[in-house]
């Protein structure tokens, strides 16, 4: 029963060094930060609806590492450029839009 657990062990040990990496996992795995390898799809096949050359990130930032963003929210509307009083306004109008949108749409009907 050792023997079988030495050998696994060993062939354990043995895994990662068989296993093609990109080099961010191999800095991992050899600063003892991966447990095991991880693999990622082709960018074509990961995705069908955004072509890969809009990605903004590489998949290994995106797995490994953090993307920082900032967003800008008046109530549920995102706020893409912020001017002042007129982007509040814009943006309260689009609310008001579709709330009698959504109120008009949700009316029962005889």
């Amino acid at each position: 029963m050792q023997a079988d657990a030495r050998r696994r062990q060993r062939s354990n040990d043995n895994y990662f060094e068989d296993v093609p990496r990109s080099k961010l996992e191999r800095q991992m795995a050899q600063a003892g930060e991966w447990c095991e390898p991880i693999t990622l799809r082709p960018p074509n096949e990961a995705t069908s609806s955004t072509p890969v050359q809009y990605w903004q990130h590489h998949p290994e930032k995106l797995i490994f590492q953090s993307c920082d963003y900032e967003a800008y929210y008046l109530g549920s509307m995102l706020v893409k450029e912020l001017r002042g009083t007129e982007s509040t306004q814009d943006a309260c109008a689009k609310m008001r839009v579709k709330h009698i949108l959504t109120h008009l749409t949700s009316k029962k009907k005889p």
